[in-house]
């Protein structure tokens, strides 16, 4: 060692400044996942995700609800891919707050119930709909636009601190996410119920948590010098694009089967003959809290043994627990056990196909990648809950009829997972 180096005070002193700061970066880097996991958690929470259950309560028509599912599905998702190629182009901080902030306006759809009529008189009919439920359109689309700008951004920062472990930070990004998912609509629910539709109240907790989400996540934005428009991002994906299109029909699938399942759950539960807990919340709980509990262990098992053959082997097991949970009446206890264990494989697909996107993608193009594998994805698949009301209406209001049918998508996902190609596995 060299003497004076050791005794030197200023080389003593950078060694320290350089320790510290590096303690500074792992603290801001924790920070920051822990904070982008927490906004996961609220974004999942609000939006959208209290629909399927909004619907039954305030009594509105099936077939109408599924239609505006639909269109604010369609019409919000299109647009992830410019949210994603905005996040990689200026840095995912301000997308991810402004899109939290946004889902939270979901939440006044439990008192805008009380104004139905005041609505209906005070506002036009347009294109067929009143103006109850042109207001409640205008919420839902805002919790959507909030969500599709919040999960390009979100799932491309979370996959990306680990590129040896990404499939299980992205497990732990969508596990936190699906936690909220799992427990809006029946929180929903009950606040509905026992606070006189005054749903509003849970935006003071939600505003507390989005404060620390604000203080919290800083990201390292690493602004790209040449800013191309979102279809030159797009066009840069041409090397990979087979196995990118494979991955967005097989997400594509499983976003629709899924959404359509939870979309006349209700219906479904009470054809059945299930409690009305089970049917308006319960089993739409329960099978995400069994996606929770599988999605870290069976991220790192892909990180260990490959993504494309840990991704088929969850497809087909996943089309069996949705005919299991379709096609069965089961006593309530082993019901619940079988939406647990079906929840499991449902919900493992859709992570686990965006980890192999993200890892076949080149890491500039990672949150337009994200984008694609759910934007686009989820917004083709968002066109199930219209076609499933539709069919409802059609077979007599016959709701295990319906989800049969839909049933029948989940052999075509299957057979598309052997369309992608092997070399993902080599580079797990």
């Amino acid at each position: 060692m060299n003497m004076n180096s050791k005794n030197n005070p200023d080389h003593l002193s950078s060694g320290i400044d350089n320790a510290s700061q590096e303690d500074v970066m792992t603290r801001q880097t924790i920070g920051t996942f822990i904070a982008v996991v927490a906004a996961h958690l609220l974004a999942d929470f609000m939006g959208t995700s209290v629909w399927p259950v909004y619907k039954t309560l305030a009594g509105l028509d099936v077939a109408k609800a599924g239609w505006i599912a639909t269109i604010i599905a369609m019409s919000g998702t299109f647009m992830q891919p410019l949210f994603g190629s905005l996040a990689d182009r200026f840095g995912p901080r301000r997308i991810i707050l402004l899109g939290t902030l946004l889902t939270s306006l979901a939440l006044l759809l439990g008192p805008l119930t009380d104004y139905k009529a005041t609505l209906e008189h005070l506002l036009p009919t347009v294109f067929g709909l009143s103006g109850f439920y042109i207001v409640m359109f205008i919420i839902l689309a805002a919790g959507r636009l909030g969500q599709d700008m919040f999960h390009p951004a979100g799932a491309g920062l979370a996959g990306s601190f680990s590129a040896r472990r990404g499939s299980m930070f992205l497990a732990i990004f969508i596990a936190v996410g699906s936690i909220g998912f799992g427990l809006s609509q029946i929180i929903f629910r009950t606040v509905y119920h026992h606070l006189n539709h005054h749903t509003e109240i849970l935006l003071i907790p939600v505003l507390i948590l989005w404060g620390c989400i604000w203080k919290w996540c800083r990201p390292a934005e690493v602004l790209q010098s040449k800013r191309g428009s979102v279809f030159a991002s797009i066009k840069s994906l041409r090397p990979i694009a087979g196995s990118i299109f494979a991955l967005f029909l097989i997400l594509s699938i499983s976003a629709g089967v899924n959404s359509g399942l939870f979309f006349l759950m209700p219906e479904f539960a009470h054809e059945k003959g299930y409690p009305v807990w089970i049917g308006q919340g319960g089993a739409f709980g329960l099978i995400v809290l069994g996606s929770t509990l599988f999605m870290v262990p069976m991220g790192h098992l892909a990180d260990r043994v490959g993504r494309r053959r840990t991704l088929i082997a969850m497809m087909i097991l996943s089309a069996v627990s949705y005919h299991a949970i379709v096609r069965l009446t089961l006593p309530v206890p082993a019901f619940i056990v079988l939406c647990i264990a079906g929840g499991a494989f449902l919900g493992i697909v859709n992570p686990l196909g965006i980890a192999l996107g993200q890892r076949i993608a080149p890491r500039e193009n990672v949150s337009i990648v994200s984008a694609i594998l759910m934007g686009w994805a989820w917004c083709l698949g968002g066109t199930v809950p219209s076609i499933v009301g539709e069919l409802y209406v059609r077979f007599g209001h016959n709701a295990t009829k319906t989800l049969m049918w839909l049933g029948i998508a989940n052999i075509v996902m299957v057979m598309l997972g052997f369309c992608v190609p092997k070399l993902a596995d080599n580079e797990k």
